[in-house]
């Protein structure tokens, strides 16, 4: 987490840093990208598409890939200094398809190249676990939490909704890059990789293009 923040700032501050140019017209275009997302319990690689609307709104769509891991994973090292991960019994991806909605924030008093916005998205999520053969891992966790654990492979659907606040920040004509945190509710009716709840707070950073409609 401190390492998210310290990115946040590290943006800010290039931003403040390196001045916009004025002259710079505004602009509404459709864009497109992919994206990489630091959540708290994992990471995942996507790509979207927004069209532009009127009243510098955008909707498009966005599909991911995550890797999660397992609630008390950590990782270990033996006495020779070889990793050792501890509490790993999943192998758990989650495949969130979602509808976005996209706003601009103060268009007409920040220049150009420096554009805050609100998301907010909503969809589908597709979970897939595939539990390990755990006889090589080590395990720390209480019976009570072993039990839990799933034996068979799960394949769940579930809704997933999102919302965020970030900056897209113009490196040309076309190109931007994008950061932004947000909370992404993940719950499943029935639990996949030995719980229901995957929510996570997330940091997604965007490299895109703005292209004419």
């Amino acid at each position: 987490m401190r390492n998210h923040l310290i990115l946040l700032v590290l943006v800010f501050f290039i931003s403040s840093v390196f001045p916009q140019d004025e002259d710079i017209p505004i602009r509404h275009e459709n864009e497109y990208g992919a994206g990489i997302t630091l959540a708290m319990s994992g990471f995942g690689l996507g790509g979207y598409y927004r069209f532009a609307f009127p009243a510098f709104f955008h909707v498009g769509a966005s599909l991911d890939f995550y890797l999660m891991r397992d609630e008390y994973e950590f990782t270990g090292y033996d006495i020779y200094g070889y990793p050792i991960q501890v509490n790993k019994f999943n192998r758990l991806f989650l495949i969130p398809f979602s509808v976005e909605l996209k706003k601009r924030l103060f268009q007409n008093d920040i220049e150009e190249g420096f554009r805050p916005y609100l998301v907010g998205s909503g969809g589908l999520t597709f979970g897939m676990n595939f539990p390990r053969d755990n006889d090589f891992e080590r395990s720390y966790l209480p019976p009570s939490e072993q039990e839990r654990l799933p034996e068979d492979n799960e394949f769940r659907f579930t809704f997933n909704f999102a919302f965020g606040f970030g900056i897209d920040i113009t490196t040309n004509e076309n190109l931007y890059f994008s950061i932004r945190p947000q909370y992404r509710i993940i719950y499943f009716p029935e639990s996949i990789a030995g719980r229901n709840n995957h929510s996570n707070f997330e940091i997604r950073a965007e490299l895109g293009k703005r292209k004419l409609k």
